[in-house]
């Protein structure tokens, strides 16, 4: 290892480690955060990275802040303003429900090229459309190298007794979004936001539910995605300033840098450099191969994903939830 390769993973990796733990969304996993504010204050952060350079050195494995596993993109809303535009794809861009034989297998291979996963989240569209969802929660709670799971929800189906019981957990949380005032959702649905927390609070399930927290301040509108070549220091500025860098996706096996990635991988044609940054897990390839591959994912300064990416029109404050009738153009 030179020393370039471990200056760009300590800067672009390992600081997403000390920050993850104060997203809202993980505020319901409380644990570890006293544990890094130890570190920062009582050691500082030049011992705490010295230890895992050390740790790199001897491993050879990258820390994963987050990786947020999309077991669907298929949802029971269709909100205008999707951060994973749900909406705008088709019936053959989607990632069916993912079965949990398909899960047990990227998370085997993928725990064993890497050092460990802070945060693993269950994401969709809406996972609790997808049938294994409580047996893939309990097997990821089941791994030591896993130190956080949560299960973001739009709250519009219950979590069966099986699920409950699942989520009892001291590893596991759950982000509750809170789409109360919304009507008119497909089949007939409603939000359940008061009986989903009912629910949790009952059976003593920690929750986050960052709409209330933020009073509800509204959506705002998602960038514009077109394929577009950027100017390097704004991609740099851009990628340090978004919520992106921290919401690493795993959807069909393919690793990708956020949200939108899934989408833009998913929907829209993609340059070369795009196409050598995907690391897939599920092509048949040493564990050694897979976890260089996701260090060089890691010690990127920014994402090829950020060219599509443009933000100079966002709209802030808008209503919280819309629904589309049907998929617009974008």
């Amino acid at each position: 290892m030179n020393y370039k390769e471990w200056r760009n993973y300590k800067t672009n990796n390992l600081k997403l480690v000390w920050n993850t733990a104060v997203i809202s969304w993980c505020r319901a996993l409380p644990y570890k955060r006293p544990l890094l504010s130890f570190l920062k204050n009582f050691t500082g952060e030049n011992i705490h990275y010295k230890l895992q350079k050390l740790r790199f050195q001897i491993k050879r494995k990258a820390v994963m802040p987050t990786c947020e596993y999309v077991v669907t993109t298929k949802c029971t809303m269709n909100c205008k303003h999707c951060n994973t535009f749900v909406p705008y794809f088709s019936e053959n861009s989607h990632c069916k429900p993912v079965t949990f034989e398909q899960f047990k297998k990227d998370i085997d291979t993928l725990l064993k090229a890497v050092d460990y996963i802070d945060y693993f989240g269950f994401v969709g569209g809406e996972p609790l459309i997808v049938k294994d969802l409580a047996k893939m929660i309990k097997y990821a709670l089941s791994k030591r190298q896993i130190h956080h799971v949560f299960l973001a929800t739009n709250c519009t189906i219950l979590p069966t007794k099986e699920l409950l019981k699942v989520m009892k957990n001291k590893k596991f949380g759950v982000q509750l979004s809170d789409y109360s005032d919304v009507k008119n959702l497909k089949n007939n649905l409603t939000v359940k936001y008061e009986e989903y927390k009912k629910l949790l609070e009952e059976n003593h399930i920690q929750f986050s539910h960052p709409h209330e927290d933020s009073k509800r301040l509204g959506f705002q509108s998602m960038p514009e995605l077109y394929p577009d070549k950027q100017d390097e220091d704004k991609l740099r500025n851009t990628f340090n300033s978004c919520w992106g860098q921290y919401c690493q996706m795993l959807c069909d096996g393919i690793l990708t840098q956020c949200t939108l990635s899934v989408f833009i991988s998913r929907t829209m044609e993609l340059t070369p450099d795009i196409k050598s940054e995907l690391v897939n897990i599920r092509e048949k390839k040493s564990s050694r191969k897979l976890a260089d591959e996701i260090i060089k994912f890691y010690a990127k300064p920014y994402s090829a994903f950020c060219n599509y990416c443009h933000t100079d029109n966002i709209v802030y404050g808008l209503p919280v939830g819309e629904q589309v009738e049907e998929a617009c153009k974008i």
